[in-house]
């Protein structure tokens, strides 16, 4: 019973500061839609009644909560002196799980590609299409269920190659592989503007046309020189970078599959290999 108690009291708790934070930021969006300059005062007032609203909670719940502790720790006390071996057993357990989120947070943290991929275990990145990446790349999957946008980072150098995050290990940024889909009608997207290549930035290199089945892609590269901030853009990035552009030809059937790259040369070929083995669903 008291633990059911304490249960309700920590989600009452948890529940009251964030209702009230939720009250003052429509509390201010009111006020500011009212065109005056109250909305910055109405949320942070909205915010101190929350705040001392919990300290209240807290101060009224305060002697009931120090009693249950002491009491707690006497029958802790007994178990221990009852059972020795059974309260070391649970001493030690106890430790190890608190220290059980910093080790997962650890492991996210230097390995964040291959936990990106725990929601998308099995599953195609976009729909209408057989398209996977490799675990060592690090996928942010946005958008729609039907239109989705996937964003990929890689890199063939370094911690990137075996799944961990790369920037912590190399001194340059990932490489950057994107994914969607539109409509079977819609016409090719990805194609340079002549008054961008007339710039100097981009220039067009090459282009390369493979299948997916029945479907045809054709692919732009283009190659960027980058002749500004190259002090700051040597310590993440080399200084000639490049782009791929992947579009699926529309035949009004199929839906169309977009795909994009920048990065260095080398990771470029680990881009074509995903698209390589792509495949639509019919």
């Amino acid at each position: 019973m008291a633990l059911l108690k304490r249960t309700v009291l920590l989600v009452g708790e948890v529940g009251l500061l964030f209702l009230g934070f939720a009250i003052s930021l429509v509390a201010a969006k009111l006020l500011d839609s009212s065109e005056n300059e109250f909305a910055v005062i109405g949320f942070f007032s909205g915010l101190l009644l929350t705040i001392v609203g919990w300290l209240t909670l807290r101060y009224k719940t305060r002697r009931w909560k120090i009693e249950q502790d002491a009491a707690q720790w006497m029958a802790s006390r007994s178990f221990g002196k009852k059972y020795p071996r059974r309260a070391k057993f649970l001493r030690i357990a106890h430790r190890w799980m608190l220290w059980m989120p910093s080790a997962c947070a650890g492991l996210v943290l230097f390995f964040l590609p291959v936990a990106s991929h725990i929601l998308l275990a099995g599953r195609s990145l976009v729909p209408h299409y057989s398209l996977s990446t490799p675990l060592s790349w690090m996928v942010i999957r946005s958008g729609g269920r039907y239109h989705p946008y996937v964003r990929t980072f890689f890199s063939a150098e370094g911690a990137g190659r075996y799944g961990m995050t790369s920037m912590w290990f190399n001194h340059s940024m990932p490489s950057d592989g994107e994914f969607s889909i539109s409509d079977p009608g819609s016409e090719n997207g990805w194609s340079r503007p002549e008054s961008e290549l007339a710039s100097g930035h981009p220039t067009h290199v090459a282009k390369r046309q493979f299948s997916m089945g029945t479907i045809a892609m054709e692919c732009w590269e283009y190659r960027h020189d980058h002749d500004y901030l190259a002090e700051f853009r040597s310590m993440f990035r080399p200084p000639v970078l490049w782009e791929v552009l992947c579009s699926t030809e529309p035949n009004g059937v199929d839906f169309n599959l977009r795909a994009a790259f920048y990065g260095p040369q080398e990771d470029i070929s680990a881009f074509y290999r995903v698209l390589e083995v792509a495949k639509p669903i019919r």
